[in-house]
């Protein structure tokens, strides 16, 4: 099934800081992240849309021959049926677009969903930051694709 991603847009931002807030805690961004994002001419915010209703967002940074995916996140409702991999996709076609070698990110430990998924679309884990994430404290597995 393929989604419209658009462009994140200043209007998506209370619907994106709601899903923020939900799935990501004290980790989550501030609206100044996300606006530094969507104004930013390194960076590419996007969202997918289910009607009127935000279905997932990311945030994909580059840097010249490096991108990262600073940001990713599916509303539950929409888990598992596709939209993070899309996302994902969409990502990688715009770094590799861009002429980026190679796209890090990072996700906790714990979250094997999307472990499983940055796998399936060719991440390796490079290698661990101790003790990164709060709340609760967890290392984060630093992960990256090469092309």
């Amino acid at each position: 099934m393929k989604w419209l991603i658009e462009d994140m847009q200043e209007s998506d931002l209370p619907e994106v800081l709601n899903l923020e807030r939900s799935v990501f805690g004290v980790m989550a961004w501030s609206v100044r992240d996300f606006e530094s994002a969507i104004a930013s001419k390194y960076d590419a915010p996007m969202v997918i849309h289910d009607g009127n209703q935000l279905a997932a967002y990311c945030v994909l940074r580059l840097l010249g021959p490096e991108a990262e995916i600073l940001n990713i996140c599916v509303s539950s409702p929409y888990r598992r049926k596709g939209y993070g991999d899309a996302l994902m996709d969409q990502m990688i076609d715009i770094a590799a677009g861009q002429g980026a070698g190679k796209i890090w990110l990072e996700v906790r430990e714990c979250n094997e969903p999307a472990k499983a998924l940055y796998r399936k679309k060719g991440f390796t884990d490079a290698y661990v930051r101790k003790a990164y994430y709060s709340d609760p404290i967890e290392d984060a597995i630093i992960m990256l694709l090469e092309r």
